[in-house]
């Protein structure tokens, strides 16, 4: 076709013991926003560093064509000069430089001296593109996440491409910038730029592209028109291999007890004085019993699991309680003793040590409670950890593997059996299934429910709207800081989430 101006044609990957790409080919169309979707693990990312010229030419089977000519790419750069720009899911930005030196960083116009004028000045109309208020002078540490992620696309627009490929980018996006993100990738569309969309949120790649491609196994399953997927089941089961019969799983119980209190619970902001980012909020959490907690980005949701756990301790006030016996909670390790594990948000930066292997980031809590005389019992250290690598159902060739070179699914099964193995009364988990698939989705739910059916008490702090009032008891609502309001089972809906996330606004 005339209109192609990309192809990857039978493209093999081989790592040892595993074909993370098995004969693969795709093409993209000049103009057209092509979806490529499939589990954590799948291949698409592996995909995405071929293109990118991530491994070299040398370091795969097959060939990458861009306008009718064969690509050979010794390095990042060299598919960046093809007119390819990567948006990737983990924001990398350089956070005391302003946003016009983090968006040309390597591409600063000006000969031999750099040209800060026009600098500025393109990149306010990159900024007015995607409606973010800030001076181009603005220091990138006062952004708030959504900001980064749009940040990252700026940048690489910047390089003016012919191909953008996006992958994950809506994660730390609120509603409003999704809707910011989707037509301004309708008007590059209608400038002729390609792009490539890598997405779990179904309605997302519905709404956004002209085709979709499903990979599974690291194999292409199938690539149709989008309006020829009859139905999102339709395309979770090519992308799983299998049905889900019910995504969402919550069986119905009675709570118990109070087992944690928080009362009076104030954490000021990092960056704005004399502001709080939680203000004087107060709850209590139940014996078997899963508390959500919604709002909007920057509401104060993750402080509030952040300081209760000790990891924010500075100007932070607040009165614990657990069974009703007031506790001294300073520190993650004193948390830990208290009975208390956290599943945090950024788990490459938070969730596990990338230097170390499941064995050994998932004994971690655990070493100081694992037998021991001299030495640790490594025996009873691996049998334990092969417990929870086995109930969790890690895709990985032993316990012994690094878990950097795991899927982000896999990568959070790990990070969630590392908490299992130390047994906690309570368990806080904050957006627990953000860039996983679907399949594993559906697993982390089964999970928790079976886990407060066995009397754990669980805060999960959410921004998926469904997954949120499908998987909770109970939910509070969070709005600038504050406690907007606390929704039972029979009042929890999408609508009356929003009503209240927005009504500190």
């Amino acid at each position: 076709m005339n209109d192609v101006i990309l192809e990857m044609r039978h493209v093999t990957k081989k790592f040892p013991g595993v074909i993370a790409l098995n004969d693969v080919s795709i093409d993209l169309r000049k103009g057209e926003i092509l979806g490529i979707v499939g589990e954590n693990g799948a291949g698409k990312s592996t995909l995405m560093k071929v293109l990118s010229g991530t491994y070299t030419s040398r370091e795969y089977e097959g060939e990458v064509w861009l306008e009718g000519k064969k690509q050979v790419f010794n390095s990042v750069a060299d598919g960046r000069s093809t007119g390819i720009a990567m948006i990737y899911q983990e924001v990398n930005a350089f956070l005391d430089s302003s946003i016009a030196e983090n968006i040309y960083v390597g591409n600063q116009p000006g000969s031999m001296f750099v040209d800060y004028k026009k600098m500025y000045d393109d990149t306010k109309k990159l900024l007015d593109m995607v409606g973010i208020e800030a001076s181009p002078k603005t220091i990138v540490r006062k952004l708030n996440s959504g900001q980064l992620q749009m940040l990252a696309i700026l940048r690489g627009m910047a390089t003016n491409p012919k191909i953008l490929v996006l992958d994950e980018p809506t994660t730390a996006l609120t509603d409003k910038e999704v809707d910011v993100l989707m037509n301004f990738l309708t008007d590059l569309k209608k400038q002729g730029v390609s792009c490539i969309y890598i997405s779990h949120k179904m309605e997302e790649i519905y709404r956004i592209c002209d085709r979709i491609t499903v990979i599974r196994d690291g194999n292409v399953i199938e690539t149709r028109e989008t309006k020829d997927w009859n139905n999102n089941d339709e395309l979770i089961q090519a992308m799983i291999g299998r049905k889900i019969e019910n995504m969402y799983v919550k069986t119905p119980r009675k709570p118990g007890d109070v087992v944690l209190e928080v009362k009076d619970l104030v954490v000021p902001h990092p960056t704005i004085r004399n502001r709080n980012i939680v203000n004087h909020v107060s709850f209590k959490l139940r014996k078997g019993e899963i508390l959500g907690i919604g709002g909007l980005v920057g509401a104060g949701r993750s402080e509030i699991l952040e300081a209760v756990f000790g990891k924010l301790t500075e100007g932070v006030s607040k009165t614990v309680l657990i069974n009703g016996k007031e506790v001294s909670i300073n520190s993650p390790k004193t948390a830990i003793a208290h009975g208390i594990g956290f599943v945090t948000e950024e788990r490459k930066l938070t969730g596990f040590v990338d230097t170390m292997s499941i064995l050994h980031n998932t004994s971690l809590p655990s070493l100081p409670y694992l037998p021991k005389k001299l030495f640790i019992d490594k025996k009873a250290e691996k049998e334990q950890v092969m417990k929870q690598f086995t109930d969790m159902r890690v895709k990985a060739p032993s316990v012994n593997s690094m878990v950097i070179n795991l899927s982000g699914g896999n990568q959070q099964k790990v990070i969630l059996g590392k908490w299992l193995m130390k047994n906690p009364d309570i368990l806080f988990i904050d957006e627990p299934t953000k860039g996983i698939d679907v399949g594993t989705k559906a697993d982390f739910y089964k999970i928790l429910d079976d886990l407060a059916n066995s009397g754990m008490s669980i805060i999960m702090v959410s921004s998926d709207m469904p997954e949120l009032v499908s998987v909770s008891d109970r939910i509070l609502v969070m709005s600038n800081g504050n406690l907007t309001g606390e929704l039972s089972a029979d009042e929890m809906n999408q609508a009356n989430v929003m009503r209240l996330a927005i009504a500190g606004d």
